[in-house]
């Protein structure tokens, strides 16, 4: 039995952020791969929508930048032939204040041959810019 695509491009992912040695994660990905994570762009640049291998090597430089992962926990995972789907979190710390971060997020992946053609990531976005910030923010109530 051959190791499913997923766990080849976890392990080349984390690489490229940790120890900024994206070549692993380079020869995982489709030239044309199509790449999101949602979240608030105004507070992290490198969310959004990416489009082809340059693109998301610069993602992954500027997530780099920006982050050290410490941890992380699969809480569930579904894996297709070529497609993959997990809910994580994960243990960071923000470099510029060296401030720890937890962050719980989604991601649904698709692969061909081998590379990722298809990345989708969904941030708890609420929770990341309370840490951020280091405050909690009171929303108002809503009308019922």
């Amino acid at each position: 039995m051959t190791e499913h695509s997923l766990w080849r491009f976890s392990r080349a992912l984390h690489r490229a952020i940790n120890e900024r040695q994206p070549a692993d994660l380079e020869a995982v990905l489709d030239e044309d791969v199509d790449w999101a994570i949602y979240g608030p762009i105004d507070m992290y640049p490198f969310f959004g929508s990416r489009r082809g291998k340059a693109a998301v090597i610069e993602v992954v430089r500027q997530i780099a930048d920006n982050f050290r992962v410490h941890r992380f926990d699969r809480e569930s995972i579904m894996l297709g032939v070529d497609s993959a789907a997990s809910m994580m979190r994960y243990s960071l710390t923000a470099l510029d204040s060296n401030k720890p971060i937890s962050l719980r997020i989604a991601h649904f992946a698709q692969f061909k041959a081998g590379r990722l053609t298809n990345f989708r990531v969904l941030v708890d976005t609420f929770d990341l810019v309370e840490q951020t910030v280091g405050y909690p923010i009171h929303l108002p109530r809503m009308a019922v």
